[in-house]
């Protein structure tokens, strides 16, 4: 189950990063994950802090996050 969390992690970043913003919704119509693998991996994503939450008028946006 770990490594699926990593790879579907994986995915997820790879859509953010193709996108300025993304919201859950979006992000689940992308990747075509349930809501327990898209839970799963954004949580992952923001352990390991590569991920940051930003809204703009009510809605909550994800996006990919890398150290230059």
């Amino acid at each position: 189950m770990n490594k699926k969390i990593v790879v579907n992690a994986g995915i997820v970043l790879q859509l953010m990063n193709n996108a300025h913003g993304l919201t859950y919704m979006e992000l689940k119509e992308k990747s075509q994950f349930s809501d327990k693998e898209l839970s799963m991996a954004i949580g992952w994503l923001a352990c390991e802090n590569k991920i940051l939450f930003s809204s703009d008028d009510d809605k909550l946006y994800l996006n990919g996050y890398f150290y230059f």
